[in-house]
Formats: structure tokens, sequence, C-alpha cells
């Protein structure tokens, strides 16, 4: 397996989905699997070799459980959280017009690109 550390925006809007549909975990399948498409096309023009288990279901949903454990104030969710994560969650508290703009340019780059 190809460990690729995660970056900000993918975090941002990885989160962004989180709080989208209600501060849960409980996302449906198919928008990850969406979400995991948009990674994987980022990963490919950005020259990044990945397998097949790079951004799959299962982590994301392993990554979403980190959330909920940082943004629960680690009352809920998985611990082991990245310090990216909690960066992200700071970045959406304390500056979220930079954080909705990252998000935006995430989609904006790699949804036009599929």
């Amino acid at each position: 397996m190809i460990r690729v550390p995660w970056e900000l925006e993918e975090a941002v809007v990885l989160m962004d989905l989180y709080f989208r549909h209600g501060s849960t975990h409980s996302i449906p399948n198919d928008e990850l699997l969406n979400l995991s498409h948009l990674y994987r096309n980022r990963a490919n023009m950005l020259g990044i070799h990945v397998d097949d288990k790079f951004r799959n279901l299962s982590g994301m949903k392993m990554q979403l459980g980190c959330i909920h454990y940082v943004v629960t104030g680690g009352k809920e969710g998985m611990s082991g959280a990245s310090r990216l994560f909690y960066q992200t969650y700071d970045l959406y508290r304390d500056d979220p017009k930079l954080f909705k703009y990252i998000c935006n340019e995430f989609y904006d780059k790699y949804r036009s690109k599929m």
C-alpha cells in the first residue's frame, strides 16, 4: 500500500462534506465515492502515484471518524486524528471565508477535469 499524506485542500473538502451533512460521519457512500474520484483525479493531475486503496471508501470513513473526534473535542469519534485535521478545523472556525475558498478551488480544479 502506498501512503500519501493528506494535504490541506483534501482535508478541507472532506470536513466541508462532514459539516454539510450535519456534523456527522454518516455521509452517503455515493457522495464519498464521488469525492474519492476527485481525490484520484487530483493525484493523477499532480503526478502522484497511487494504488487502489488511495482515499477509498473505508479510509475516508475512518478519516471522518477522526474529524468527528476533533470537532467534538474528543467526546466521540476516532482518536488519533492527525494535526492536519486540527489545523483544518481551526481554519474552519477562524477563517471561514478562506476555508470556503479552498473548498471551491478544489472543486473548480478537479471536478472540471474529470
